[in-house]
């Protein structure tokens, strides 16, 4: 029998818990050492000892470069951690794995667990969300479940004994932790958790609150009573005079804002020498109004995304429930005061704020069941289709389970066992229709195993294998995609890339998707230069692919290949993305019969302050460029917003400049952040540039195919035509320049198809390229096709013509081809 997860892991900046489900119930396990709940995320390395936790965090205060903390945010990226008394350097993912193995030892019933549900920020992207698995894979766990936290959160709340009231109702998560920000927009329908909309922030937590304390409170301090040239920026470069003290202050700002929750003022004591080797010693005293005013632009940001998503959803804050406030920096007064008033409804604080990320969690594992390794044999080739009814969540102590079962059944059997063992169904002829009656256990998540085997005893696959009904719990609908998904092609009119957007923004997961491409090239076997590149980058499917994430790239070369691809071959692709967002591709290459499936590792995120002053001025020189064509039109409003966007840039320019290329902080990753929407933000801003010019480009193709179809078109070729035209008036007046290159890009493919096999046409192109055969890279080669060529030009060989046309194509320098009007970066279209 199958067993559940049970356990749940808050993975935090600050701090981590560990919790487990049992019996409908979720018990928050307690530190042997002190007992308390929280674990802080902190890693210390004492010669050859390991000090993981509040140990970890006292060593600081001896040797505090030895000690590390705050290295979520740096998951997924290729930041490392010298750590000088072992030699060597840590990954935060190996970092991660030894605070999880920690809060293994937690669990007192001395069990060992090799499975567990994780949770992450709804805002965290596919880099991070997978270097989270390792470090979950690090530390011993076989099977890794992600949950997004603001499902835990409203979790937490929704199943406990007084939920009723919570019914078909929404609510807003304000999740604020130690390192991240979350803001949801939470359902619930028909008895499952669902997140409508979020915004977010990865760089942004109580660890800055405390950097702000530091910055603008300490700091100053010091240089007043001190001789110090440049004190910050020796506190935040790992080769700093005082960056052992730059760990110090952060904790003890920490401290003063924990107190400050409570207490009007609070103090740091400090003792330091100075650059002159004098020492400079005292106390900051600073009061919760100091503090209020140094963090009240943070917060208003905060709530800044709250209101986007209201306006996105065109909902007002009265019809809300309230707002969960979750997330240990939530116990700041001025953050609850802040958005009750912005919001004019009610907070909920009902829910502890530290532990209800791992009591969801815990509730998410109770109703998942562990991945094994070895399985029954399956017979993958059944054609056997199960739709089940049954309600997913139910008040009542059984519920009756349908099933219509599609199919050769001869012979087969059906069986339906509790996860418990209390409940089984006994071996039955399997019949078109069945019906169940399943006794529910209350308070709990009942899961049942529905297998059907053949005549020979072996397990038949199907899609209905795991039957799950909540009794008196709220289930999870689904967890949602933060971001687009998008796959990049090549876009031969603009001669550059443009986005297909594969699954949208808030998508539920998991999920599948299918679509079919061309060859935009001919891809010779055996070629290893000729590359075909299936990438997928993370990001509005409206930027441009540079201002996206890249998530990963299936390439397929001529190496690869049985045969040619020949150029405008279609390529079938399916995406799969799981609900912890694996992503699998498949390529089915029509012209070969092969099929190509990668599942993607994205690369590790890399920032170089160097770098990214770099991208600065050159996001700088584009906005530039852009203001005087936008003058030359006249397009003032343009030109002004344009401005707007240079002001933020040259500010970003001088944060970039300020930090040291050896920084310690995660500060280059924030302001690469705010680089990538600036950069978004102007590609916006001139999109209707694209806009114009996909009208155009449309309007010139329809008029060039309409003539073409009716004199060379056969039948279901116009009606395809007939079908884009019929729809031009929607894509037209949607100023969207993507749906318009959409539709000239079926016209085009139609156009091409046809001129393909038409005679003149196919001797036109030859000829053309039987001119260029003087830059072509293999003379040889190049020679023996064109004589080949012209002898299947007597004969009206057409079909051999077109691939002869397509390897001479294929020897022409890429310059020239460029020169043309192509510029092929993926190779497909």
């Amino acid at each position: 029998m199958s067993e559940m997860i049970n356990y749940g892991i808050d993975l935090g900046t600050t701090n981590s818990l560990i919790s487990k489900f049992n019996a409908g119930k979720v018990e928050v396990f307690k530190n042997p050492r002190g007992h308390k709940e929280g674990l802080p995320s902190v890693v210390g390395f004492r010669q050859d000892k390991i000090l993981v936790g509040d140990k970890a965090r006292e060593y600081s205060n001896k040797d505090p470069k030895n000690v590390i903390s705050r290295f979520k945010r740096k998951m997924g990226t290729t930041e490392t951690y010298r750590i000088d008394t072992i030699n060597s350097s840590k990954s935060p993912e190996e970092l991660s794995s030894l605070v999880l193995k920690e809060l293994k030892g937690f669990i007192h019933s001395g069990e060992t667990i090799d499975s567990a549900v994780i949770t992450i920020p709804a805002s965290f992207d596919t880099i991070q969300s997978n270097a989270t698995k390792e470090a979950g894979n690090l530390a011993g766990f076989d099977n890794v479940i992600l949950l997004q936290e603001p499902i835990a959160a409203s979790l937490s709340y929704a199943n406990k004994d007084n939920s009723n009231e919570l019914k078909n109702s929404q609510w807003i998560v304000y999740d604020l932790g130690g390192g991240t920000f979350d803001v949801a927009l939470v359902k619930i329908i028909e008895g499952e958790l669902t997140i409508v909309d979020h915004e977010g922030d990865n760089f942004f937590g109580g660890t800055d609150l405390d950097a702000l304390i530091v910055e603008h409170i300490v700091v100053p301090q010091l240089e007043s009573k001190g001789t110090f040239a440049n004190l910050l920026n020796e506190m935040k470069s790992s080769t700093g005079r005082y960056e052992k003290e730059w760990y110090r202050f952060l904790n003890a700002a920490e401290d003063a804002k924990i107190e400050l929750s409570s207490d009007k003022s609070t103090e740091i004591e400090y003792v330091l020498d100075d650059d002159n080797g004098n020492e400079v010693e005292g106390i900051i005293t600073f009061t919760r109004s100091d503090f209020e005013k140094l963090i009240k632009d943070k917060v208003t940001e905060t709530t800044q995304m709250l209101k986007k998503i209201l306006t996105r959803q065109s909902i007002q804050p009265q019809d809300l429930k309230f707002v969960l406030m979750v997330g240990g920096s939530t116990f700041i007064p001025f953050i609850r005061q802040h958005v009750e008033e912005v919001m004019g409804i009610p907070i909920n604080t009902d829910i502890d704020p530290t532990n209800a990320i791992t009591v969801g969690a815990a509730f998410f594992a109770g109703s998942k069941k562990k991945e094994t390794v070895t399985k029954k044999t399956i017979d993958n080739k059944s054609n056997i289709k199960v739709r089940a009814i049954y309600e997913r969540n139910s008040q009542d102590s059984e519920e009756m389970f349908s099933a219509k079962i599609e199919g050769d059944i001869a012979g087969m059997t059906y069986r339906i066992i509790s996860a418990d063992g209390a409940f089984d169904s006994g071996s039955k002829e399997l019949k078109t229709r069945i019906h169940e009656d399943l006794p529910l256990r209350e308070g709990e998540y009942n899961l049942f195993e529905f297998n059907i085997l053949n005549s020979l005893g072996n397990q038949v696959h199907h899609a209905q294998e795991q039957v799950q009904i909540a009794q008196g719990k709220y289930s999870v609908a689904g967890q949602m995609l933060p971001e687009d998904l998008c796959l990049v092609k090549d876009d031969l009119i603009l001669k550059d890339t443009k986005l297909d957007c594969i699954f949208e923004q808030n998508a539920v997961l998991p999920s599948r998707a299918s679509q079919t491409v061309e060859a935009g090239k001919t891809v010779l076997k055996d070629s290893e230069q000729d590359v075909i590149r299936v990438m997928v980058v993370e990001g509005s499917s409206d930027n441009h692919y540079l201002s996206n994430k890249p998530i990963g790239t299936l390439e397929i070369s001529g190496a690869n290949i049985k045969r040619d691809l020949l150029k405008g071959t279609e390529i079938d692709l399916t995406f799969e993305l799981s609900e912890s967002r694996d992503l699998t591709i498949s390529a089915y290459l029509n012209g070969t019969g092969q099929e190509f499936s990668q599942v993607f590792n994205p690369k590790k995120r890399e920032v170089s302050p160097q770098t990214l002053g770099t991208e600065i001025i050159m996001l700088e020189e584009m906005i530039h460029k852009e203001q005087e064509e936008a003058a030359e039109n006249k397009n003032y409003n343009m030109e002004e917003n344009l401005g707007k966007s240079l002001k933020d840039v040259q500010t970003l320019m001088l944060d970039a400049g300020e930090i040291p290329e050896d920084s310690v902080t995660d500060e280059k990753f924030q302001l690469e952040d705010k680089k990538r929407k600036l950069a978004q933000q102007v590609h916006q801003l001139t999109s209707s540039k694209r806009v114009d010019a996909a009208k155009q480009d449309y309007q010139e193709l329809k008029g060039s195919v309409s003539k073409l179809i009716q004199e060379n078109g056969n039948d279901h070729e116009k009606h395809q035509v007939r079908q884009v035209i019929g729809r031009e008036q929607v894509f037209l007046m949607s100023n969207n320049p993507n749906t318009i290159e959409a539709a000239t890009d079926e016209l085009g493919s139609i156009q091409y198809k046809i001129l393909m096999r038409m005679p003149n046409y196919l001797v036109h192109m030859f000829e053309l390229l039987v001119e260029s055969r003087v830059s072509m890279n293999d003379q040889i080669q190049a020679k023996n096709l064109i004589e080949n060529g012209i002898h299947l030009i007597e004969s009206e060989s057409w079909d051999d013509l077109r691939i002869v046309i397509g390897r001479l194509w294929d020897l022409v320098p890429e310059k020239e081809r460029e020169a043309d009007g192509y510029r092929l970066f993926t190779g497909i279209v």
